[in-house]
């Protein structure tokens, strides 16, 4: 008897089937070259988690200037195809849908990870850091379309089957839809609709240069936690944009910062409650994420209708092997994760309480 029908069950996207709907988020680990090559280490962070349907490689930078860590995977020069080919090919070994995560940080970082570059974001705001950006010109939003464009077709190039544009956590996407740091007073701010042309322009552009050869779909902070930032009416209006464009699929998550809000009867937790919200508003696929660590509660998320997919974080990064030992009903056999208050395992993954001592392998 399949312990949980739901979980295990195939889904269609974009004419490719995922052999279930556990999904491996993009999970940040920094452990590129300081040129943003791929390397061993990145490899195998990939190779010993297979078992998900989907895998969403991590935020891979656009251009140099949008870095978020000196040893941040990249994606913005054509000699980077060659690794990125090696990882897709990892991934659908596993018999994985592979998807890139496209990313620009924006204003989010500091100039010792852009390695002195200038920081650019839609206007002059100071970051939390309290280095300034300079605000983008016409000419400069139009090379970063470019840059996410070509880093697209770089991704198909290299074999994987959908880049997902990184739209969330307060990037440079997520600036531009936030009033918090968007201040412009030209076509790309001030109306809700102006805040998200960049991000519709972005993906259109993309799926204008690759058409159905390339399953495009973007990771949707659809909430900043100030309210005088990105409402969740508004997130949720982008998500209506993004279906009527023709966007197939939404990883749902936050936008500046995440709000933490006390659980209810009603609630799963912060950021799975969001993604619930827009799948009840749109009609495309959803996949929803945050904290997540049972497979019996990923099997109810998606039993009843609330997303469609299920992103396991750091259940996977507590055990690489969360999604096959759910699967194969070894639950007991599955390593939790502790729910440190700042997960140990990004950037320093021996430090992860759950890995060390533990045996974590098939």
């Amino acid at each position: 008897m399949n312990t949980y029908p739901h979980l295990s069950a195939s889904f269609a996207i974009g004419g490719h089937r995922l052999a279930n709907r556990i999904v491996m988020p993009p999970l940040v680990v920094f452990n590129a070259g300081t040129d943003g090559a791929m390397t061993p280490a990145v490899l195998e962070h990939y190779r010993e988690s297979a078992g998900p349907g989907m895998v969403v490689v991590e935020a891979t930078v656009v251009s140099p200037e949008g870095r978020l860590s000196p040893k941040q995977l990249g994606v913005f020069e054509d000699r980077h195809v060659e690794g990125l080919a090696t990882l897709a090919g990892i991934i659908h070994a596993s018999g994985a849908f592979a998807s890139l995560q496209i990313h620009h940080a924006g204003s989010n970082t500091t100039m010792a990870n852009t390695f002195g570059q200038t920081l650019v974001a839609p206007s002059a705001v100071a970051n939390k850091a309290g280095e300034v950006p300079r605000s983008l010109e016409e000419a400069e939003i139009q090379r970063i379309i470019g840059c996410f464009a070509d880093a697209a077709r770089r991704a198909r190039e290299a074999g994987f089957d959908a880049v997902e544009a990184h739209g969330a956590h307060g990037y440079l996407i997520s600036q531009f839809l936030s009033p918090l740091t968007n201040h412009r007073a030209d076509r790309w701010g001030g109306s809700l609709s102006n805040r998200a042309r960049f991000l519709r322009q972005i993906l259109a552009r993309i799926r204008e240069e690759n058409g159905d050869r390339l399953v495009v779909y973007c990771r949707l902070g659809v909430a900043d936690a100030n309210p005088d930032g990105l409402s969740l009416d508004e997130g949720i209006q982008v998500a209506k944009w993004l279906e009527a464009d023709g966007v197939p699929l939404l990883n749902v998550s936050h936008g500046i910062g995440r709000e933490k809000r006390a659980a209810t009867v009603d609630s799963w937790s912060d950021l799975m409650d969001l993604g619930i919200a827009v799948k009840r508003s749109v009609g495309i696929p959803v996949i929803g994420v945050g904290e997540i660590v049972d497979p019996a509660d990923a099997e109810r998320l998606i039993a009843e209708g609330l997303v469609d997919l299920v992103a396991v974080g750091r259940g996977t990064l507590a055990d690489p092997q969360w999604a096959r030992k759910s699967l194969e009903g070894r639950v007991g056999e599955i390593v939790p994760c502790r729910h440190c208050t700042v997960c140990q395992h990004f950037g320093h993954a021996e430090k992860c309480p759950a890995r060390r001592g533990a045996k974590v392998g098939a």
